[in-house]
Protein backbone atom coordinates (compact mmCIF):
# COMPACT_ATOMS: atom_id res chain seq x y z
CA UNK A 1 0.00 0.00 0.00
CA UNK A 2 2.60 2.63 0.65
CA UNK A 3 4.57 1.65 -2.21
CA UNK A 4 1.48 2.68 -3.98
CA UNK A 5 0.98 6.02 -2.37
CA UNK A 6 4.78 6.76 -3.22
CA UNK A 7 4.46 5.90 -6.69
CA UNK A 8 1.04 7.84 -7.04
CA UNK A 9 3.22 11.26 -5.28
CA UNK A 10 6.22 10.14 -7.42
CA UNK A 11 3.47 10.75 -10.82
CA UNK A 12 2.02 13.90 -9.63
CA UNK A 13 5.56 15.25 -9.06
CA UNK A 14 7.07 14.39 -12.04
CA UNK A 15 3.59 15.91 -14.08
CA UNK A 16 4.30 19.02 -12.10
CA UNK A 17 7.53 19.33 -12.59
CA UNK A 18 6.93 18.99 -16.73
CA UNK A 19 5.01 21.69 -16.69
CA UNK A 20 4.86 25.76 -15.74
CA UNK A 21 4.71 26.81 -12.11
CA UNK A 22 3.84 30.61 -11.58
CA UNK A 23 4.54 31.89 -8.13
CA UNK A 24 2.34 35.61 -8.06
CA UNK A 25 2.85 38.13 -5.43
CA UNK A 26 0.67 40.43 -4.66
CA UNK A 27 -0.69 42.76 -2.25
CA UNK A 28 -2.82 41.84 0.77
CA UNK A 29 -6.11 43.33 0.95
CA UNK A 30 -5.56 44.09 -2.90
CA UNK A 31 -7.51 41.90 -5.01
CA UNK A 32 -8.21 43.73 -8.21
CA UNK A 33 -4.71 42.80 -9.78
CA UNK A 34 -4.91 39.02 -9.01
CA UNK A 35 -8.85 38.55 -9.98
CA UNK A 36 -8.22 40.31 -13.47
CA UNK A 37 -5.42 37.89 -14.10
CA UNK A 38 -7.13 34.65 -12.51
CA UNK A 39 -9.98 35.89 -14.60
CA UNK A 40 -8.40 35.77 -18.13
CA UNK A 41 -6.74 32.42 -17.39
CA UNK A 42 -8.50 29.32 -19.88
CA UNK A 43 -10.36 26.41 -18.33
CA UNK A 44 -7.55 23.93 -19.62
CA UNK A 45 -4.63 26.10 -18.05
CA UNK A 46 -2.23 23.65 -17.05
CA UNK A 47 0.00 25.35 -14.94
CA UNK A 48 -0.17 25.55 -11.27
CA UNK A 49 -0.28 29.22 -9.71
CA UNK A 50 0.49 29.87 -5.84
CA UNK A 51 -0.27 33.19 -4.83
CA UNK A 52 1.93 34.61 -2.01
CA UNK A 53 0.49 37.97 -0.24
CA UNK A 54 2.62 40.97 0.83
CA UNK A 55 2.02 43.19 3.52
CA UNK A 56 0.43 42.48 6.93
CA UNK A 57 -3.45 41.90 6.79
CA UNK A 58 -6.49 41.56 9.83
CA UNK A 59 -8.29 38.58 9.69
CA UNK A 60 -10.61 39.91 7.69
CA UNK A 61 -8.30 39.57 4.75
CA UNK A 62 -7.83 35.94 5.68
CA UNK A 63 -9.79 34.50 3.18
CA UNK A 64 -10.57 37.32 1.11
CA UNK A 65 -8.10 36.83 -2.44
CA UNK A 66 -9.71 32.79 -2.32
CA UNK A 67 -12.93 33.82 -2.35
CA UNK A 68 -12.57 36.36 -5.13
CA UNK A 69 -10.82 34.39 -7.16
CA UNK A 70 -12.70 31.24 -6.70
CA UNK A 71 -15.66 33.67 -8.13
CA UNK A 72 -13.68 34.54 -11.67
CA UNK A 73 -12.28 31.55 -12.82
CA UNK A 74 -13.68 27.81 -13.03
CA UNK A 75 -10.22 26.20 -11.69
CA UNK A 76 -9.61 25.61 -8.61
CA UNK A 77 -8.72 27.86 -5.76
CA UNK A 78 -6.96 26.14 -2.60
CA UNK A 79 -6.41 27.72 0.73
CA UNK A 80 -3.08 26.60 1.01
CA UNK A 81 -1.94 25.66 5.00
CA UNK A 82 0.62 22.95 5.94
CA UNK A 83 2.03 20.86 3.44
CA UNK A 84 0.25 20.08 0.16
CA UNK A 85 1.05 18.89 -3.14
CA UNK A 86 1.26 21.09 -6.10
CA UNK A 87 -0.89 20.10 -8.99
CA UNK A 88 -1.60 21.27 -12.76
CA UNK A 89 -4.69 23.72 -12.94
CA UNK A 90 -5.03 24.83 -9.18
CA UNK A 91 -4.67 27.48 -7.81
CA UNK A 92 -3.12 27.84 -4.34
CA UNK A 93 -3.53 30.77 -1.92
CA UNK A 94 -1.12 31.83 1.09
CA UNK A 95 -2.70 33.71 4.30
CA UNK A 96 -1.21 36.93 4.80
CA UNK A 97 1.59 36.44 7.38
CA UNK A 98 2.55 33.08 6.32
CA UNK A 99 5.63 32.19 4.15
CA UNK A 100 5.55 29.45 1.41
CA UNK A 101 8.70 27.68 0.18
CA UNK A 102 8.63 24.42 -2.03
CA UNK A 103 10.55 21.16 -1.77
CA UNK A 104 10.66 19.32 -4.88
CA UNK A 105 6.52 19.58 -5.61
CA UNK A 106 5.31 20.34 -2.37
CA UNK A 107 4.17 23.43 -1.20
CA UNK A 108 5.66 23.99 2.63
CA UNK A 109 3.56 26.81 3.85
CA UNK A 110 4.80 28.21 7.48
CA UNK A 111 4.38 31.25 9.39
CA UNK A 112 6.06 34.22 8.84
CA UNK A 113 9.48 34.14 10.88
CA UNK A 114 10.82 37.52 12.52
CA UNK A 115 13.06 39.35 10.62
CA UNK A 116 11.76 38.05 7.22
CA UNK A 117 10.97 41.00 5.14
CA UNK A 118 9.38 39.36 1.80
CA UNK A 119 7.63 35.72 1.41
CA UNK A 120 7.42 36.41 -2.39
CA UNK A 121 11.50 35.99 -2.18
CA UNK A 122 11.53 32.69 -0.30
CA UNK A 123 8.74 31.35 -2.39
CA UNK A 124 10.18 32.74 -5.76
CA UNK A 125 13.72 31.41 -4.46
CA UNK A 126 12.89 27.93 -3.62
CA UNK A 127 10.86 27.63 -6.92
CA UNK A 128 13.59 28.66 -9.00
CA UNK A 129 15.76 25.82 -7.04
CA UNK A 130 13.02 22.57 -7.31
CA UNK A 131 11.92 23.62 -11.05
CA UNK A 132 14.39 25.57 -12.71
CA UNK A 133 13.82 26.74 -16.42
CA UNK A 134 9.46 25.98 -15.09
CA UNK A 135 9.60 28.35 -13.01
CA UNK A 136 7.89 31.31 -13.45
CA UNK A 137 7.21 34.51 -11.65
CA UNK A 138 4.70 37.32 -11.54
CA UNK A 139 4.95 40.65 -9.49
CA UNK A 140 1.65 42.36 -9.34
CA UNK A 141 0.35 45.33 -7.74
CA UNK A 142 1.76 46.48 -4.42
CA UNK A 143 4.05 48.31 -1.77
CA UNK A 144 7.21 47.39 0.58
CA UNK A 145 9.37 45.23 -0.65
CA UNK A 146 10.12 43.91 -4.12
CA UNK A 147 10.81 40.22 -4.67
CA UNK A 148 14.40 41.41 -6.25
CA UNK A 149 16.13 38.58 -4.94
CA UNK A 150 13.67 35.78 -5.90
CA UNK A 151 13.08 37.79 -9.14
CA UNK A 152 17.31 37.35 -9.84
CA UNK A 153 16.84 33.49 -8.92
CA UNK A 154 14.41 32.57 -11.31
CA UNK A 155 15.98 34.78 -14.36
CA UNK A 156 19.50 32.77 -13.33
CA UNK A 157 17.85 29.65 -13.22
CA UNK A 158 16.21 30.28 -16.90
CA UNK A 159 12.54 30.91 -15.49
CA UNK A 160 10.13 33.72 -17.00
CA UNK A 161 9.86 36.98 -14.73
CA UNK A 162 6.74 39.58 -15.79
CA UNK A 163 5.58 42.64 -13.58
CA UNK A 164 2.44 44.37 -13.75
CA UNK A 165 2.21 47.27 -16.31
CA UNK A 166 2.53 50.29 -13.54
CA UNK A 167 0.38 52.71 -15.23
CA UNK A 168 -2.85 49.83 -14.91
CA UNK A 169 -1.55 49.13 -10.93
CA UNK A 170 -3.03 50.56 -7.75
CA UNK A 171 0.28 50.24 -6.39
CA UNK A 172 2.53 50.92 -8.91
CA UNK A 173 5.69 50.59 -6.28
CA UNK A 174 6.56 46.99 -6.39
CA UNK A 175 5.95 46.59 -9.89
CA UNK A 176 7.90 49.99 -11.05
CA UNK A 177 11.15 48.38 -7.86
CA UNK A 178 11.03 45.00 -10.21
CA UNK A 179 11.52 46.30 -12.95
CA UNK A 180 14.25 48.78 -12.85
CA UNK A 181 16.24 45.46 -11.04
CA UNK A 182 16.36 44.20 -14.61
CA UNK A 183 15.50 40.75 -13.82
CA UNK A 184 11.79 41.14 -15.64
CA UNK A 185 11.17 39.63 -18.91
CA UNK A 186 7.35 41.06 -19.85
CA UNK A 187 5.74 44.21 -18.40
CA UNK A 188 2.16 43.70 -18.96
CA UNK A 189 -1.48 44.17 -17.66
CA UNK A 190 -3.03 41.21 -15.23
CA UNK A 191 -5.14 40.49 -18.04
CA UNK A 192 -2.32 40.29 -20.73
CA UNK A 193 0.25 38.30 -18.45
CA UNK A 194 -2.77 35.79 -17.83
CA UNK A 195 -2.91 35.27 -21.88
CA UNK A 196 0.77 34.85 -22.31
CA UNK A 197 1.54 32.16 -19.53
CA UNK A 198 -1.29 30.23 -20.88
CA UNK A 199 0.33 30.63 -24.59
CA UNK A 200 3.58 29.54 -23.36
CA UNK A 201 1.93 26.61 -20.94
CA UNK A 202 0.31 25.45 -23.94
CA UNK A 203 3.44 25.17 -26.02
CA UNK A 204 5.87 23.87 -23.48
CA UNK A 205 5.50 20.40 -23.96
CA UNK A 206 6.31 20.76 -27.75
CA UNK A 207 8.34 23.52 -27.86
CA UNK A 208 12.01 23.78 -27.43
CA UNK A 209 12.81 25.55 -24.09
CA UNK A 210 15.39 27.87 -26.45
CA UNK A 211 12.45 28.66 -28.52
CA UNK A 212 10.12 30.32 -25.24
CA UNK A 213 12.97 32.47 -24.26
CA UNK A 214 12.27 36.33 -24.16
CA UNK A 215 14.22 38.94 -22.89
CA UNK A 216 13.06 41.83 -23.90
CA UNK A 217 10.16 44.27 -21.73
CA UNK A 218 6.76 44.89 -23.26
CA UNK A 219 4.40 47.52 -22.71
CA UNK A 220 1.18 46.70 -23.18
CA UNK A 221 -0.49 47.20 -26.79
CA UNK A 222 2.66 47.80 -28.02
CA UNK A 223 5.43 45.41 -29.94
CA UNK A 224 8.04 44.12 -27.48
CA UNK A 225 10.57 46.36 -27.34
CA UNK A 226 13.83 46.97 -24.99
CA UNK A 227 13.34 49.31 -22.45
CA UNK A 228 16.26 50.46 -20.27
CA UNK A 229 15.81 50.27 -16.37
CA UNK A 230 16.07 53.79 -15.86
CA UNK A 231 12.76 54.65 -18.02
CA UNK A 232 10.66 51.89 -15.72
CA UNK A 233 8.99 54.69 -13.69
CA UNK A 234 8.33 56.68 -16.67
CA UNK A 235 5.75 53.52 -17.12
CA UNK A 236 3.27 54.32 -14.17
CA UNK A 237 2.23 57.62 -15.56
Amino acid sequence: MMDEIEERISRQASAVNAQLVVAVACFAGDVAAPSELVAALPADCVAAFIFVQQGAAGRETETLLAESLAKRTPLSVVHAHGELMAEQGRLYVISPNATPTMTGARICVTAAASGIDCPADALFISLAREFGTNATGVILSGGGTDAVLGLRAIKHAGGLTFAQYPGSARFPNIPINAIDSGYVDFVLRPNEIAHELARVSRQKERTPRGALRHTQITQPGLVPTQLAPATASSLAK
